[in-house]
């Protein structure tokens, strides 16, 4: 205490390191003045040795009053889990395959929020309802090294029973906002922190979801925290309601803006919806589908370009496909089309393009000459289209695949056995739905046992879409044919119908053999290629089951081996290049895979001839190799596809160089 005029000053130190300064009349004492300045630093010190005392003797401390209940109740649950109170032991606990919608609303929120206010001086985090760190924004460097230090990151539990008491662990067992200040952490390190929780509540429901936590020093603390921890809060929670409507609003307004007066085509999908303009309306059925099917399928695939295509009715036609992005992310696509030769050129203006026209010109004009060009580049994209077509028959399967799960169109995949019929399927509904479920029936052996009494049914009436797989149709007998029919009728007439698709072992259809019964329940029919005609794929395709079969050991291919690999026949398909990698794997367990660790069937060079596919795709290459003057380069963008397909295709079929 000193004495400065008329005034006594008392200076009071806090444990968080602030100062406390008190003026006061020099008439009223100094008893007074320490009695005020008394209560002010001795909140945080008897909270101090309440808890020690907590610590030391496992139960309540006799002063219940000091102490909040809600504090005293979590101090005891974590003292009932086993926290050590000086160590920390949050672990890392990974990051969501797929991003929760949650995590996607709180960033946008948790961002505006740093980029308005960059100096607050505080950190804002997310937690999920498992008290896991989803996301953490830092407005101070400082706090932000410290919260690394206490593996405050994303991606690591922070629940009750693994660091005490926090404040978005009270949050979350007490179903309310609450604030946590210094010494009523149940855990030494955090001590130095102030917190404010408040809860994220989902908009249906009105179930947390997950806690918004403002952070900042215990030195630092604000009475402004906690409300603003309800105001990020309540933001996540709007958002989180918006955000179904905001993906289909990017896509109208991306189709509105689309949607010109030149008579173009325009579709628009965002998964679910396909919405189509009057001009789309005025075709016929089948060219409507067929737009439709290629929008879904370049969404699914991500395949954003300009091609043309042959409808059923209009004939070849232009269409050009742009992708729609929300906050980074592929939401939709939009494709507008038009016949060829009809889409409106770009140009100058007609204003510009006409200016000196008064001046004659000194050469021959040549009037058809725009025609001559337009012509001529519609052939060649053309024939680019048709090329690409012929050359990667996987992927025009893939996109009618993609395109039936979207439609919920019954689909038969028809292909030699081991082709990758229902890896294919199956992945790509994955894609579509990572919720829906897959039930598979191998009508070799459980047809017959369908319509038995007491069977309980394939697919359950529920929302969520489903899948039913008939794997191996072609070994279906007649009266397992007949039972399946009896049980396919009143599914495919049901208010919620599963997806059906069927797998049939063989390269083509025979209408005589009992699965005949079953094909008036398909819409479409797909035949999936055999592996001996993807050559360009054999490599990837082994590296991706390389990689399934050896786990998280170190095991590649070589370049000479992957060479092997593309220059067999495969009569096995998928199936038998599965079986030689799980003989390498077998006998070499890390390293790189060489030529001599591949079993003697792939080094079988028997002679055999081409397919009329393969005879196709080599006569289409040899003329692009003679147009371009032998030069790959322009080879491979006159056929579409990449340089190194064109190679391996090259190397496949034995082509000599051309010049």
């Amino acid at each position: 205490m000193r004495s400065g005029g008329r005034l006594h000053r008392v200076v009071t130190s806090r444990p968080s390191g602030c100062l406390v300064v008190v003026l006061s009349h020099r008439a009223t004492g100094d008893s007074t003045l320490r009695a005020y300045a008394r209560p002010m630093a001795s909140s945080a010190v008897e909270m101090e040795s309440a808890r020690r005392t907590f610590l030391a003797a496992g139960q309540r401390h006799p002063q219940r009053g000091l102490v909040r209940p809600v504090v005293l109740e979590s101090w005891e649950r974590s003292h009932g889990h086993d926290v050590d109170p000086d160590r920390i032991e949050a672990r890392f606990l990974g990051h969501h395959q797929h991003v929760p919608l949650l995590v996607t609303c709180a960033d946008g929120v948790l961002d505006e929020f740093v980029t308005a206010d960059p100096g607050a001086g505080c950190s804002v985090a997310l937690l999920d309802a498992a008290g896991v760190v989803r996301a953490r924004r830092d407005c101070d460097g400082a706090l932000a090294g410290l919260l690394d230090g206490l593996h405050l990151v994303p991606g690591y539990g922070y629940a009750e029973r693994t660091v005490g008491t926090t404040a978005a662990s009270i949050a979350l067992h007490e179903q309310a906002d609450v604030a946590i200040d210094g010494a009523e952490h149940y855990h030494s390190q955090l001590m130095c922190l102030a917190e404010a929780a408040a809860l994220v509540r989902r908009p249906d429901s009105g179930e947390p979801c997950g806690v918004v936590v403002v952070i900042c020093h215990a030195g630092d603390r604000s009475p402004l925290q906690l409300p603003l921890a309800r105001m990020l809060a309540r933001r996540v929670t709007e958002r989180l309601a918006g955000e179904p409507q905001r993906r289909p609003r990017a896509v109208l307004d991306q189709f509105t803006g689309a949607d010109g007066p030149y008579g173009e085509w325009v579709l628009a999908t965002d998964g679910d919806v396909v919405l189509t303009n009057a001009a789309t309306r005025q075709l016929e059925v089948a060219d409507q589908r067929v737009l439709s099917d290629l929008v879904l399928a370049d969404l699914v695939l991500g395949d954003v370009s300009t091609e043309h295509v042959d409808l059923p009715s209009a004939g070849c036609v232009e269409v050009s496909v742009e992708a729609v992005h929300l906050d980074g992310e592929l939401v939709g696509c939009v494709l507008t089309g038009a016949p060829a030769g009809r889409r409106r050129l770009p140009g100058q203006p007609e204003s510009v393009r006409r200016q000196g026209s008064h001046v004659a010109p000194t050469t021959r004009r040549d009037f058809a000459e725009d025609l001559r060009a337009a012509s001529r580049r519609e052939h060649t994209e053309a024939s680019i289209q048709a090329n690409r077509e012929l050359l990667s028959p996987y992927l025009r399967a893939q996109q009618e695949v993609v395109a039936s799960i979207r439609q919920g169109r019954n689909h038969l995949l028809i292909g030699e056995p081991g082709v990758g019929k229902r890896t294919l399927l199956v992945g790509r509904f994955r894609d579509a739905y990572p919720a829906g479920r897959v039930v598979t029936v191998d009508c070799g052996s459980d047809a017959e046992e369908l319509s038995a009494p007491g069977r309980t049914p394939l697919v359950a009436p529920e929302r969520r879409p489903h899948l039913l797989l008939l794997h191996g149709m072609n070994m279906l007998s007649p009266v397992g044919a007949r039972r399946l029919d009896e049980v396919l009728r009143p599914l495919v007439a049901s208010s919620t119908p599963p997806l059906v698709v069927g797998c049939i072992d063989t390269p083509a259809v025979d209408a005589t053999r009992p699965y005949g019964l079953l094909l008036r329940h398909f819409h479409q029919m797909t035949r999936i290629p055999a592996l001996r005609y993807r050559a360009d794929e054999v490599g990837e395709i082994a590296l991706a089951i390389l990689r399934r079969l050896s786990g998280r050991r170190s095991l590649r291919l070589s370049l000479q081996v992957i060479r092997v690999l593309e220059g067999y026949a495969w009569p096995g398909n998928i199936s038998e290049l599965e079986d030689v990698l799980r003989y390498v794997v077998a006998r070499k367990p890390l390293g790189e895979v060489q030529a001599p660790d591949l079993p003697q069937l792939c080094f079988q060079g028997r002679a055999r001839r081409m397919s009329m596919l393969e005879s196709a795709q080599c006569d289409a290459i040899i003329q692009a190799l003679y147009e371009s003057n032998g030069n790959r380069y322009k080879a491979a963008a006159m056929l579409g596809i990449a340089r190194s397909s064109l190679y391996r295709k090259i190397d496949a079929f034995g082509i000599s160089y051309i010049a």
